[in-house]
């Protein structure tokens, strides 16, 4: 018998595509968009952000819901009365048979489209190629295979009015092939999904409270009179204070609420949260197996995934990492030296090569002390807590009996959040490189301040007390931190046990102590 798989891609199209025959009635998704569907599909605004360039990449690593987001874009925009037959949707990780002869393929898929669905409508309107998993039709080991570049450069050329929004796993398959095309850099961007943040969940959980009257928004930190960059230039932090408070106004009779939720969230992660109900969402519907296959995800990202842009031959040395990093929580730096003599390899491969790739899938950011060109140790922080509690723990349960396991997560959960804190402030600033936020961490004579970064070269130092006995030396290490550095303004996170005479709280020389779960909610 002859094997051709040819078609095996446009044999299955209408099944991939059923709004063309149903319209909205074809979805079935959850009841609130992902919050990355915002600033995706700018409903309200004019024009999406897809129609602001030729290719769109959506990139981040399997389960964080891309295609839940590529499926929110296509029904919002055929809600707001875009023709249905203007999508074509082309999931490469859905059958394996896609992946065979996989650029001709995508050809011979395109041209049916255009024959045989586009063709129905006549108007010049925009029309939107969707190709979900686009790094799965490039093979590096077979060299017949065509690049997705190839592709695309026929599919965009003398076709105005085409844009093609695309998924892969990290930013670097997207730079790499789009370097051999004839896209220009002003006509692509990427745009990284990583998992829920807990104003998500929270909103997801309780819709009311993202009610106009109750909704707490971030965006008057980042610009105005009430801004952390404001404060940062005047040193009048007045304003800030103010600000925070009236955020905390909105929902302060809902308090214990959102506290209650704190842990759940911790226990779950952004990945997990997502995909239960959000009317019941909670840590105890989950059962090991949920954890199990979170934890089997991320092993198939790497194993599937890194091969394709890092040149790693170890790649059970990365999952490993990911396993040291979920035990230790954050709590201490890891020598560079005691990882070179665990993992039996030279310090370059640990910086250059294993904690890059884990950065590049947003699975593990490795941080280094602050201020210092020459770091001997790195802090590993996963960036999804329900990720930790599959790796170290198995099991929700874990976490909701044990108050120490609690604030592991919780030291966890403020890094990850830190890191979007600084990209939102930085973009609003105007920096270059906010793409790529920076956060690190400091040790004084007096303590330690678990997080620093950057607005326009000025710091903005951050400690966590999330249990009570840490207090006093996290206030010590931030005004030491703030007096060599002469920093501006500086926070401090207090969990739910720590004493305080009032939630939004100045402790002096410029440090503000508001509490964790208002934290969360403005990141």
């Amino acid at each position: 018998m002859s094997i051709d798989a040819g078609d095996a891609l446009v044999r299955s199209l209408h099944e991939h595509n059923p709004w063309w025959e149903d319209g909205v009635e074809a979805f079935s998704l959850p009841a609130r968009e992902k919050s990355d569907f915002y600033p995706l599909a700018r409903p309200d605004e004019s024009g999406s952000r897809v129609e602001d360039n030729q290719l769109l990449a959506i990139v981040g690593r399997r389960g964080v819901g891309k295609t839940t987001l590529l499926h929110q874009f296509i029904r919002n925009q055929i809600e707001a009365g875009v023709d249905p037959e203007r999508f074509l949707y082309l999931p490469f990780d859905a059958d394996p048979l896609y992946q065979l002869q996989s650029d001709e393929q995508l050809q011979r898929v395109v041209r049916y489209y255009e024959s045989r669905i586009l063709g129905r409508i006549e108007s010049d309107e925009p029309h939107f190629i969707v190709i979900d998993d686009i790094n799965q039709i490039e093979h590096p080991n077979k060299p017949t295979i065509e690049s997705w570049g190839t592709a695309v450069d026929d599919m965009l050329a003398d076709t105005p009015g085409r844009h093609l929004l695309v998924t892969a796993s990290a930013g670097l398959q997207i730079e790499r092939v789009i370097e051999s095309t004839a896209i220009p850099d002003e006509e692509y961007d990427i745009q990284p999904i990583l998992p829920e943040k807990f104003r998500d969940y929270l909103f997801s959980l309780y819709p009311d409270l993202e009610q106009e009257d109750t909704r707490v928004s971030p965006t008057s930190l980042r610009k105005g009179e009430g801004s952390l960059p404001t404060a940062m230039e005047t040193g009048n932090i007045d304003p800030l204070i103010e600000n925070l408070q009236s955020k905390y106004d909105r929902v302060e009779d809902v308090e214990r609420r959102i506290q209650s939720q704190v842990v759940e969230f911790l226990a779950m992660g952004g990945t997990l949260s997502y995909d239960l109900d959000g009317a019941t969402a909670s840590a105890s519907e989950l059962t090991p197996s949920d954890y199990t296959r979170l934890r089997n995800d991320v092993r198939n990202a790497l194993y599937q995934e890194v091969p394709g842009f890092e040149s790693i031959q170890t790649i059970a040395d990365l999952e490993r990492l990911c396993a040291l990093a979920a035990r230790n929580g954050g709590a201490e730096p890891f020598r560079y030296q005691e990882l070179v003599e665990l993992f039996d390899v030279d310090r370059r491969t640990i910086a250059d090569s294993y904690l890059p790739a884990l950065a590049e899938l947003y699975l593990l950011t490795g941080i280094t002390e602050y201020d210092n060109s020459r770091p001997r140790s790195v802090r590993l922080y996963l960036r999804d807590t329900g990720l930790v509690t599959a790796l170290a723990d198995g099991t929700a349960s874990a976490v909701r009996n044990d108050f120490d396991r609690e604030a592991a997560l919780a030291r966890v959960a403020a890094f990850d959040h830190t890191m979007r804190f600084a990209y939102g402030m930085n973009v609003a600033v105007g920096d270059d490189d906010a793409q790529n936020p920076s956060v690190e961490y400091w040790r004084g004579r007096d303590g330690e301040v678990d997080f620093v970064f950057e607005i326009d070269g000025t710091p903005v130092p951050i400690g966590l007390a999330y249990q009570s006995g840490q207090q006093e030396e996290t206030v010590a290490a931030l005004r030491e931190f703030k007096t060599e550095y002469d920093a501006p303004v500086g926070f401090l996170l207090a969990g739910n046990t720590v004493k305080s005479q009032e939630p939004i709280e100045e402790r002096g020389e410029g440090i503000i102590q508001l509490p964790y779960w208002l934290y969360l909610l403005l990141c």
